[in-house]
């Protein structure tokens, strides 16, 4: 099983889009939150498509949304991939690593995953840095990290 574990603030709505639509006097929200940079979209789109990897959402939007909301704006936006799960938060959290270990440690299968994250690798367990693609939050997932994204997924 592939997967990618996807954060959203600086991720996928990125300081970029938001000054665009803020230039053009549009608004950046709708009934889910925060707009998504298409260019990100496209982003995910081109990793999904050339891994068939799955996403957990690791977004802190898991505080106030339901498995159900995020399959719905997934739905409703029109988001590429698959939406399998959100990460838990454990009892016992030091950090973001933590809620995708215990993901992980929940999973029967055994997977190949990514983490693409705008936090560094100080929020992060060790063992995951190898696998954890820190972002530009102005710019959100980018070609290079896409790319990157399937060289890990695909291995």
């Amino acid at each position: 099983m592939k997967i990618i574990f996807l954060d959203f603030d600086g991720v996928m709505n990125t300081a970029y889009y938001n000054h665009v639509l803020s230039k053009k006097g549009l608004s950046g929200n709708d009934s889910f939150g925060t707009a998504f940079d298409p260019n990100c979209i496209r982003n995910l789109k081109k990793i999904t498509d050339e891994t068939n990897a799955d996403i957990v959402i690791s977004s802190s939007w898991k505080h106030f949304m339901t498995y159900k909301d995020f399959c719905d704006m997934w739905k409703y936006r029109g988001l590429p991939g698959f939406v399998t799960d959100v990460t838990p938060t454990p009892a016992v959290r030091r950090n973001r690593g933590d809620e995708i270990d215990a993901w992980l440690n929940e999973c029967d299968v055994e997977c190949q995953y990514v983490i693409i994250d705008d936090l560094d690798g100080n929020n992060f367990n060790e063992h995951q840095l190898p696998r954890l693609l820190v972002v530009n939050p102005y710019n959100g997932i980018d070609e290079d990290i896409a790319e990157r994204a399937i060289v890990l997924l695909n291995q």
